[in-house]
């Protein structure tokens, strides 16, 4: 059972980028009565002040932190002014990603918001961070992709790749989450399948084998979806042969075949003595290049020791 969204924090960087994030900000306000507060958070990168000038300009850098709150608040204000939910802006100096997870950890956040850019803009470095140490669920917002919830902020089709998982359960009733907000939207759950090196040995075709993986897919989904809670919405499974040995790949080109509006995929959350949190393939997803937001769910209490993790940054 996924755990309602109370506490919001948004990952502004002061670009373009920063409009797509507070849209989809309150697009997800819009998908819920149960959002309690949302935080703003920007790190501010050129602070790094040498010694005599800060005796000489004492007040430099306090200044500068009171201007961008300034800012910030400002652009809060426009995005989110008629939501009667807590705001706050919050603009550090120092490591982004240690911020950034200090507050989550403080403020019982739920829900992280950060922008990626081209890959001619940027690397996107700290959204490759937060993809693999973010303790909560994600969701990053290509630049651009405010498009896809602008026109009376519809939900056409949302894209669940699913490996049967408990994880997957996860990314499923968080979809559902949303759709049900939106009449009309589609879930449309993926299953990628393979066939096994050595099927030759079983005496079958490869095209026999393939369909043999497929029905066991079948019936795998029909006991998976029974253990999600998604009645009366509209759910439609796909199975994809992977021939290229490249599930992501497969992910991605399935998206744009149906123009899912989204993409949420379930992913492990951290442990006390994992120092890897993120699944390759939901990894891979993070790095290409695409325009499609992609949330990555994680539950609610499979983040132990936390600032452990912090402290180790």
């Amino acid at each position: 059972m996924i755990e309602p969204i109370k506490n919001i924090l948004i990952c502004l960087d002061r670009t373009q980028t920063d409009h797509d994030l507070l849209n989809f900000g309150r697009f997800i306000i819009n998908s819920s009565d149960t959002v309690e507060k949302v935080i703003v958070i920007n790190i501010l990168k050129s602070l790094s002040i040498p010694s005599e000038v800060l005796e000489e300009f004492p007040d430099l850098k306090k200044n500068a932190v009171e201007e961008r709150i300034r800012d910030l608040n400002g652009i809060l204000e426009e995005h989110l002014s008629d939501k009667d939910i807590e705001k706050e802006v919050v603009v550090e100096t120092g490591s982004s990603l240690k911020t950034i997870l200090k507050i989550i950890n403080s403020e019982s956040i739920d829900l992280v918001l950060a922008g990626k850019k081209p890959s001619d803009e940027g690397h996107g470095i700290l959204t490759q961070r937060l993809g693999r140490r973010c303790p909560v669920t994600l969701l990053i917002v290509p630049k651009g992709s405010t498009k896809k919830i602008e026109a009376g902020n519809k939900i056409r089709r949302i894209l669940v790749p699913t490996d049967f998982s408990e994880y997957s359960i996860l990314a499923i009733e968080r979809a559902v989450d949303i759709a049900k907000n939106y009449e009309g939207t589609e879930i449309v759950v993926q299953h990628v399948y393979s066939v096994p090196s050595g099927y030759h040995y079983s005496g079958k075709s490869r095209d026999e084998f393939g369909q043999i993986m497929k029905k066991n897919a079948e019936k795998q989904f029909k006991k998976f979806i029974l253990k999600c809670n998604c009645k009366d919405i509209n759910i439609r499974e796909v199975y994809t042969l992977d021939d290229n040995e490249n599930i992501v790949e497969d992910i991605h080109n399935f998206a744009k075949e149906i123009e899912a509006t989204g993409i949420i995929f379930g992913s492990k959350g951290m442990t006390a003595t994992t120092s890897y949190f993120l699944g390759s393939t939901a990894e891979k997803l993070i790095k290409i290049d695409t325009d499609f937001p992609l949330m990555v769910v994680r539950r609610a209490g499979d983040y132990k020791g936390i600032m452990d993790l912090i402290n180790k940054l």
